[in-house]
């Protein structure tokens, strides 16, 4: 079934296929982590600038954003995700199979990016779209299954790794994975995001004139907390290896640990979040990550390093689906450009923090970046008054 009309909370056969779309998502991000060191080794990358190679999946990210939201707003949902899975599988089969060099690995993780922005952003406006009771449960419930190939991907990654895999032959898995995904996706039904249109400059204008504060305060902590998190998510199998000596798999195993320490914090946080301001909730984990995070990178042990990782993970925990679900504030069409706003600003965020953490590692160690990471949770932590007074203002429930 695909519907054009508005329908709230829609059963779970009419949304089903944004799960494992939010899988996808997650396993392409997160296994370049444990990848990244033999992806260095093999086309003799200096630490400086190993942030290109994220560099260029975030790029393509935040490409796809503006793809997306300038040219694709005629094209149906869910013919939107199967393109970006299709494209997802050619993006990771080329980097597997044909990059002969580090720039060739960049252009092949920028369609990476790109398909993985198709893919997760539509979910977003389909969120925004479809559930308006109780949003942010909603958005934590759908964010489980990103969470999921978070926590289960480094671990299977890290393994093959130690087993004698090389990079190469996992990104082609990774690749075929993606396509035959959207082909069991083809089969089910999935509602439509109604009402969508092309952005231009005026949709824009109406977006900021209806709550300016709550979308600047959601594209600053967007920006902020998916870059400490991409930062941690790329960059802490490399601080494991380089700094504690870790085999391969229990350099993966940190990433493993953050994101079970994030689903956690996401089941905890789903009952509080019908009790509580999704805003004071927000405040409480930026301030957590900013904490733990410090904690990780001072550890004087691998053990301690790996078991504070679990509290960063918790302290990260909720905050994305947190700030996602205030696009749910703006009527209409609004909450699916506030989204788009909200995942752009995240994608540019991406971009920036884990490419400084290279060069920062290379100029004060690796501690040092690490433990800068809590500069944009403190960021973000403090910009959770901003948007919960935004939302007071715009009359929004809390």
């Amino acid at each position: 079934m695909d519907s054009g009309n508005v329908i709230s909370n829609p059963q779970l056969k009419y949304r089903l296929p944004l799960y494992p779309v939010q899988f996808l998502c997650a396993m392409a991000i997160v296994s370049l982590g444990p990848l990244l060191d033999s992806m260095m080794t093999d086309f003799q990358v200096p630490l400086a600038r190993g942030g290109l190679i994220s560099a260029g999946l975030f790029a393509g990210n935040v490409s796809g954003i503006v793809v997306l939201n300038m040219l694709l707003a005629h094209v149906r949902t869910k013919t939107v995700l199967l393109g970006g899975m299709v494209l997802q599988g050619a993006g990771l089969l080329s980097a597997g199979l044909l990059s002969f060099g580090l720039w060739s690995l960049v252009v092949a993780y920028y369609v990476v990016g790109l398909s993985g922005a198709l893919l997760n952003a539509s979910c977003w406006m389909w969120q925004a779209a479809h559930m308006k009771k109780n949003p942010a449960t909603a958005a934590l419930q759908m964010i489980l299954f990103f969470g999921l190939a978070m926590m289960a991907v480094p671990l299977v990654v890290g393994a093959a790794l130690d087993q004698g895999a090389s990079w190469r032959e996992v990104l082609a898995a990774e690749g075929g994975l993606s396509l035959l995904t959207a082909a069991v996706s083809a089969g089910l039904p999935l509602l439509d995001v109604p009402g969508r249109q092309n952005v231009r400059y005026s949709h824009l204008k109406t977006l900021f004139s209806h709550n300016r504060g709550l979308i600047l305060g959601m594209m600053g902590a967007g920006f902020t907390y998916v870059g400490a998190e991409m930062t941690i998510n790329v960059w802490l199998p490399k601080f494991h290896l380089e700094v504690y000596g870790a085999s391969d798999a229990r350099a993966s195993l940190s990433v493993t640990l953050f994101w079970v320490g994030l689903i956690a914090g996401r089941l905890l946080m789903m009952p509080l979040a019908k009790r509580f301001a999704a805003a004071r909730l927000l405040l409480w984990c930026g301030c957590t990550l900013a904490v733990f995070t410090i904690a990780v990178a001072l550890a004087p042990g691998e053990t301690l390093s790996q078991a504070l990782v679990v509290g960063a993970g918790l302290g990260a925990s909720a905050s994305y689906g947190l700030i996602g679900s205030y696009s749910g504030r703006f009527p209409g069409w609004q909450g699916g450009v506030a989204s788009s706003l909200f995942i752009l600003c995240g994608g540019m965020g991406s971009i920036t923090f884990p490419y400084l953490m290279g060069p920062l590692a290379h100029s004060a160690g690796f501690r040092a970046a690490l433990a800068a990471v809590a500069a944009p949770a403190i960021i973000y932590a403090a910009l959770s008054f901003v948007i919960h007074a935004a939302a007071q203002r715009g009359h929004s429930p809390t």
